[in-house]
């Protein structure tokens, strides 16, 4: 049976982004053996980087990096690092690990676009890394117009791409496409990676992550930029990307 391809990586849009958190290194291989031409970049979320032994962490990256795949440390660490002070102790440390990719975000602590803007190009001038962007609150609903400010902002200060915050989707456990809608008019989604939910959110169910990946490939094309993927649902979402349930 022959069906639609997808084009081949690496790909500038109709990514597929995994949160990874607890993959050793043995069934991180039997995945990727099965699902790295699915996958486009890999976020070690949060600060599970730090908790991961030097040399294993090395490894990982690594064997991302050898299945075409770029992974990066979740952008709440450098948030962590922003509060600290510790910024460009933390841009060495990250090369040092092997990787190539950051996320510049501020959904949780309050930082000026100004100095949002410094971050990106420190990390992209000084550092020679790619960054994504990341927009959105996971403590409050945002203004939509200040949503869209923020992603034109992170555009022109260099980013590659804007991660946008699923927690700014949500409300009481109800889907807001109204804001999708809006920046989809504004702004062209290729430069946008629409975050999927998680339990870190109230009110969100299985159900729910499942239905707002449908909505997106049925709204937005099978080649719309989605995160947050659960490393063991990547072939449902192609299954979903490549339309093979329409019979």
């Amino acid at each position: 049976y022959s069906h639609k391809k997808r084009k081949e990586k690496p790909r500038e849009f109709g990514l597929t982004v995994i949160i990874e958190t607890k993959l050793g290194l043995k069934l991180q291989k039997d995945f990727l053996d099965l699902m790295a031409d699915y996958i486009d970049l890999a976020k070690i979320a949060t600060g599970v980087a730090a908790l991961i032994e030097d040399q294993t962490l090395r490894k990982k990256i690594d064997l991302y990096h050898k299945n075409n795949i770029l992974a990066f440390p979740g952008g709440q660490f450098l948030e962590y690092v922003i509060a600290k002070n510790k910024v460009r102790e933390y841009f060495s440390d990250v090369i040092k690990a092997g990787f190539k990719l950051v996320e510049v975000s501020d959904n949780l602590i309050d930082i000026s676009p100004d100095k949002k803007c410094s971050f990106i190009k420190m990390a992209t001038q000084e550092y020679g890394l790619k960054v994504l962007g990341e927009t959105g609150s996971k403590k409050v609903s945002s203004d939509i117009k200040l949503l869209i400010k923020d992603i034109k902002n992170c555009l022109e200060c260099g980013v590659w791409k804007v991660m946008f915050e699923a927690a700014e989707l949500f409300e009481n456990g109800k889907f807001k496409s109204n804001i999708i809608k809006a920046i989809s008019q504004d702004i062209d989604i290729k430069n946008i990676i629409f975050e999927l939910p998680g339990s870190w959110i109230p009110k969100i169910t299985i159900s729910d992550i499942h239905s707002l990946q449908v909505w997106l490939i049925e709204n937005l094309g099978s080649d719309v930029n989605i995160a947050n993927v659960d490393p063991f649902e990547v072939l449902g979402l192609e299954v979903e990307r490549m339309n093979l349930f329409n019979i």
